[in-house]
């Protein structure tokens, strides 16, 4: 919080920064994977469907 003095009381309520940047990249991560996971799911389904026909 770049407009607060760092020793102001409502910093004890966030993260440091190291941390809020760990779990942004994490969550991106598990995100990322959680779509190609799915889009590998679907085109998986797709070609087992296609040889079933």
């Amino acid at each position: 919080m770049p407009f607060i003095d760092s020793q102001h009381v409502i910093h004890k309520y966030f993260l440091p920064r190291a941390y809020t940047a760990a779990i942004l990249l994490a969550t991106g991560l598990l995100l990322l994977l959680f779509v190609g996971v799915f889009i590998t799911y679907v085109m998986l389904k797709n070609q087992v469907t296609k040889k079933a026909q």
